[in-house]
C-alpha cells in the first residue's frame, strides 16, 4: 500500500510538472546550446527510426514541460534534455543501471533506471540495454495518460512533417572565435567544412556531402580557407605593401588587403547594406550603375582618361579604385570607389561640402578637387530613369575564415591589433566597438557577422604553449580519436585502441594516433601501419625504435626483424 501511495503521488507530481507549459516550442530551443540540441534530436531520431515509430502514436508523449524537452512512452521519461539535475543534463531510461548511481523507477512493472550523463557516446552495450527498457515501454502501454501534455510543435519537428510557417532549423549559436585542437588525423580540417557550412546556412547539416557542397559554392567568396606556416605575416593577413610589378617605368609598391581584411571588410559591407531601407538601397544602386557605365567608357578608350580641365589623369582601374596621377608625380594614387560613393549619399554640391565629410578617407580630403571632378563626370552616366532600378531589402549573412594549422605562425606577428578587435564585443556590432588606425592610415573595423575557425595539431604545440591573448580569445573544442562513429567504420579498432593506451602513458593525450588513420579505402592493416602510422611515431619519438617497438607489441603486431624503418608484417598469431 505505501508503494501504490508513493506511486500515486509521484504520477500526481509529474502531471503538476506537465501543467507548467507556459513557454513555445520554439522559445525552449532558443535557451539550449545548439551541440547538446544536435546530440538530443540526433539520439531521439535514433530512436524513432528503430522502433520504426510514427506520428500520433498514442503510446508517445512530447512534452516540453519544466522549460526542458521530454520524450515520454507511456507513464516514464525515456529521454530528455536538460535535467536540470546535478548528476547531468541528459537523463536516458534503461533496463540495467548504467551507471552506479543510476536511478530506480517506482512502480510494479519490472524495474527500469533512470541514468544521467553530461557527455553521451554510448557503447553498443548501453544502447542495448536502452533501447531493450523502451521496447518494453512500449510493449505494455497503449496509450499514454499524458497524452493532453503532447506538444505538436516537438512532435512535428521529431517527424519532419511541419508546415511552411513552423519550418525552422535548430537555432544555430556558433562562437565568433573557435580552435578545434587535437592529435592528427581526428577529424579537425573535416569538421571545419560541416560548421563553416553550418554557420552559412545557418541551420544543423547532418550530411557531409551537402556540408562540402555549400563549402565548395561560397568557398572565395563568403568562406576563405588559409594555412598558417613559419612564415605567414601581418602583411599576408591584414594589409602590407607589395612591389607594383605592372609598373615598368621604376620601382613602386602598393597597399595590399590581405585575406582576412577582404573578408571582413565583405561581410561589414553586407552588414551594413541590410540595415538599409530599399529606398536608400535604390539610390545606391543608381550610382552603382552610373560608376558601372563611366568604368566601361575608361576602359574603351585607348588612352589615359583626363579629369576633366585638371592635367591629372586616370591611367588604370584596380581593386575597386581608379588610379591616377599627374605628368610630374613621383608616383600615382588611388582613388577609392567607397569615396565616390560616400560623396553621392551625401548630396555633395562643391569641395567644400566634401572637406566636411568624416566619413571619407583622407586622400579625398586631401585632394578633393580631383575627386570631385570625377564624380561629376560620374553624375552624366545616370540612369534618366530613377524607378528603373529598386533594390529589396539586403539580408544579412554570415561569413567564415578557416585558418587551419594556426598554432605553426607566430601569432602576434600575424595578428597583430586583432587581437583585440576579433573580441566579440569589440566587432562592428558589439557592445564597445574599436576600430584600429592600419599602418595605410586606413580605419579598420572586425566584422560582427565573420567567423573564424581555426584548427591545432596538438602534437606540433600543446594549447598551454599557445599565445595567452590568442588563448583567451578563442573557445577551443577538444577533437580525440573515437573508437566508434556512427554510420562510419573504424577497421582494427582494437590496434588502434592498445596504440594510443601506451602513447597516453609515455607521452600524453596530445600525441595520439587518430581515428582517420584507420578510416577510409585503406583496408590493408600492414599498408597502412607501415606508411602512415609508424612514421609518424617513430617522429614522436625521435626515431627510438626501442620506443616504437615497444608501443607495436602492446598493440598485438608482428614487427619485421632487422629492417630500417620500422615495419610489421601483420598482427602477432595470438596462439603463440
Amino acid at each position: 500500500n505505501h508503494l501504490l501511495l508513493a506511486q500515486d503521488i509521484l504520477f500526481k507530481s509529474f502531471d503538476h510538472i506537465l501543467e507548467e507549459e507556459d513557454n513555445t516550442f520554439e522559445s525552449i530551443l532558443s535557451n539550449f546550446n545548439p551541440n547538446d540540441l544536435e546530440i538530443y534530436f540526433s539520439f531521439l531520431s535514433e530512436i524513432i527510426q528503430k522502433f520504426n515509430l510514427k506520428k500520433g502514436d498514442e503510446r508517445l508523449v512530447f512534452s516540453i514541460s519544466d522549460k526542458r524537452l521530454n520524450f515520454i512512452i507511456g507513464q516514464r521519461y525515456c529521454w530528455n534534455y536538460p535535467t536540470h539535475n546535478s548528476k547531468g543534463k541528459f537523463a536516458v531510461i534503461s533496463i540495467n543501471k548504467l551507471l552506479p548511481d543510476s536511478e530506480s523507477f517506482t512502480g510494479k512493472s519490472n524495474n527500469h533506471f533512470y541514468n544521467y550523463f553530461d557527455e553521451i557516446n554510448f557503447s553498443s552495450g548501453e544502447k542495448e540495454f536502452i533501447f531493450l527498457a523502451i521496447e518494453d515501454q512500449l510493449s505494455r502501454t497503449t496509450k499514454s495518460s499524458y497524452s493532453k501534455h503532447n506538444n505538436t510543435d516537438f512532435e512535428n519537428y521529431v517527424f519532419k512533417n511541419r508546415s511552411s510557417k513552423q519550418r525552422k532549423p535548430i537555432p544555430m549559436n556558433h562562437p565568433l572565435n573557435q580552435i578545434l585542437y587535437g592529435p592528427p588525423g581526428t577529424g579537425k580540417t573535416y569538421n571545419t567544412i560541416v560548421k563553416s557550412a553550418e554557420i552559412i546556412e545557418n541551420r544543423k547539416i547532418d550530411d557531409f556531402a551537402e556540408a562540402k557542397t555549400i563549402f565548395n559554392k561560397h568557398l572565395g567568396d563568403r568562406i576563405e580557407f588559409i594555412t598558417f606556416h613559419q612564415n605567414y605575416s601581418y602583411e599576408d593577413f591584414i594589409e602590407g605593401l607589395r612591389p607594383d610589378v605592372e609598373n615598368n617605368s621604376s620601382l613602386t609598391f602598393e597597399r595590399k588587403k590581405g585575406v582576412f581584411k577582404i573578408i571582413s571588410d565583405k561581410a561589414l559591407d553586407n552588414i551594413k547594406l541590410s540595415e538599409k531601407d530599399p529606398v536608400e538601397l535604390s539610390r545606391d544602386a543608381l550610382f552603382n550603375t552610373a560608376l558601372e557605365n563611366f568604368t566601361e567608357k575608361i576602359q574603351d578608350l585607348e588612352e589615359d582618361y583626363h579629369i576633366h580641365d585638371s592635367v591629372a589623369y586616370i591611367t588604370e582601374i584596380k581593386d575597386n579604385s581608379f588610379r591616377y596621377k599627374g605628368p610630374n608625380w613621383g608616383h600615382s594614387s588611388l582613388m577609392k570607389f567607397d569615396d565616390l560613393k560616400e560623396l553621392y549619399r551625401n548630396d555633395v554640391q562643391n569641395r567644400q561640402d566634401i572637406k566636411k565629410l568624416t566619413s571619407i578617407s583622407g586622400l579625398a580630403n586631401q585632394h578633393a578637387s580631383y575627386f570631385l571632378r570625377v564624380y561629376n563626370d560620374i553624375l552624366k552616366f545616370l540612369p534618366k530613369k530613377e524607378t528603373d532600378i529598386i533594390s529589396a531589402k539586403v539580408e544579412q549573412k554570415n561569413y567564415v575564415i578557416i585558418i587551419d594549422e594556426i598554432n605553426r605562425a607566430n601569432i602576434s606577428r600575424v595578428f597583430g591589433e586583432l587581437i583585440t578587435l576579433i573580441e566579440p564585443d569589440k566587432r562592428s556590432h558589439g557592445a564597445i566597438p574599436l576600430k584600429a588606425t592600419l599602418p595605410s592610415g586606413e580605419e579598420f573595423v572586425v566584422a560582427s557577422n565573420l567567423y573564424i575557425i581555426g584548427t591545432m595539431n596538438t602534437a606540433d604545440k600543446s594549447i598551454a604553449l599557445l599565445d595567452i591573448a590568442l588563448r583567451r580569445r578563442f573557445e577551443f573544442v577538444a577533437m580525440y580519436p573515437k573508437y566508434d562513429i556512427d554510420g562510419h567504420q573504424i577497421y582494427d579498432v582494437d590496434i588502434l585502441e592498445n596504440i594510443n593506451k601506451k602513447i597516453i602513458d609515455k607521452k600524453g593525450y596530445d600525441f595520439q594516433i587518430g581515428h582517420s588513420y584507420f578510416m577510409g579505402d585503406n583496408h590493408n592493416l600492414v599498408k597502412r601501419m607501415n606508411v602512415k602510422v609508424i612514421p609518424l611515431l617513430l617522429e614522436y619519438f625521435m626515431n627510438d625504435d626501442k620506443e616504437v617497438k615497444e608501443i607495436l607489441n602492446y598493440a598485438g603486431l608482428e614487427i619485421e626483424s632487422d629492417t630500417w624503418p620500422l615495419r610489421i608484417t601483420g598482427k602477432r598469431d595470438q596462439s603463440i
